[in-house]
């Protein structure tokens, strides 16, 4: 009887592993291909919209209006508050900015990159309660907040990555002259950055600092959106939308370069799988539709 029953769980244990290793052979033969779909567009209310902020709690999109030059202390740039259909509740909500950029969330608050200023508003009023000045002319650009409860900012001219906490400013990362910093993404155990200048999508341990390129020949990177499978949404300024696995093999999934139709700071929302893309010159956001399917 005993060997038996040590037969039945030999045959038992043997049949288990068989289908663990079948399934795990399976899962690895899957591979996907990605598009997009456009749902719809905005008017044109918006001016030089460079930057859309998905936000998740309130179910509403921020967006940053340069109104004019990308880089000019102007005065007359504001950020517009859009509903999920793309139709404008607030053209000028918040307004007495330049050249908004990059925007984050921390709390109750909105934080938004103005050339050289760090601007903090009460997300609930649309008042400016904070500047917090970045000095050396870093022309500031995007923003990502981690959740060790830093606002973390990135500068184009500078090539540096600042982190701000209590209003204090400290530099995170130095780089090199000529990659033009520009989208950031914070991770438990990395930021994620992608260049304008040397057009590299490239990772940065928190601790060591230490730097490694994830892929290359990203045009002018510009926004980073995780995609909730493991890879990335990045785009090109110039106009395209690439997907970036998490081996870091690029599919370019959209090129509207030709067209003079600017892809600049997107945000993706992995609920409801919808990229919501600034087109800049174009005075349009523009919402898609990730598709993803087996590849045959």
């Amino acid at each position: 009887m005993k060997n038996l029953l040590l037969i039945i769980v030999v045959l038992v244990l043997a049949s288990c592993n068989n289908k663990q290793k079948n399934k795990q052979e399976e899962s690895k033969q899957i591979t996907y291909s990605y598009k997009l779909e456009l749902l719809w567009e905005s008017d044109t209310l918006v001016r030089t919209p460079e930057s859309v902020l998905f936000d998740i709690e309130r179910n509403i999109l921020y967006v940053s209006n340069i109104n004019s030059g990308p880089w000019e202390k102007d005065g007359n740039g504001f950020i517009s508050k859009m509903d999920m259909s793309g139709n404008v509740i607030d053209l000028k909500w918040i307004e007495g900015l330049s050249a908004p950029k990059g925007m984050g969330i921390l709390g109750n608050s909105l934080f938004i990159a103005d050339i050289d200023e760090l601007v903090e508003a009460n997300i609930e009023t649309g008042k400016i309660i904070n500047k917090i000045i970045i000095e050396g002319n870093p022309d500031i650009n995007d923003i990502t907040v981690g959740k060790d409860g830093i606002v973390y900012v990135s500068g184009s001219t500078s090539n540096k990555i600042y982190a701000v906490k209590d209003g204090i400013v400290k530099e995170f990362l130095q780089g090199e002259e000529g990659e033009r910093f520009n989208g950031l993404f914070w991770e438990e155990d990395r930021m994620l950055l992608i260049t304008s200048g040397s057009s590299q999508f490239k990772e940065i341990n928190h601790n060591t600092k230490v730097v490694k390129v994830i892929s290359e020949n990203m045009g002018h990177g510009d926004a980073i959106a995780p995609v909730g499978d493991g890879g990335y949404i990045t785009t090109s300024w110039m106009g395209a939308v690439f997907y970036v696995s998490a081996s870091g093999e690029t599919t370019k999934l959209l090129d509207t370069e030709e067209l003079g139709e600017n892809a600049a700071d997107a945000d993706y929302s992995i609920e409801n799988e919808i990229l919501y893309l600034p087109t800049f010159f174009k005075n349009q956001i523009k919402a898609y539709k990730l598709i993803k399917a087996e590849k045959q």
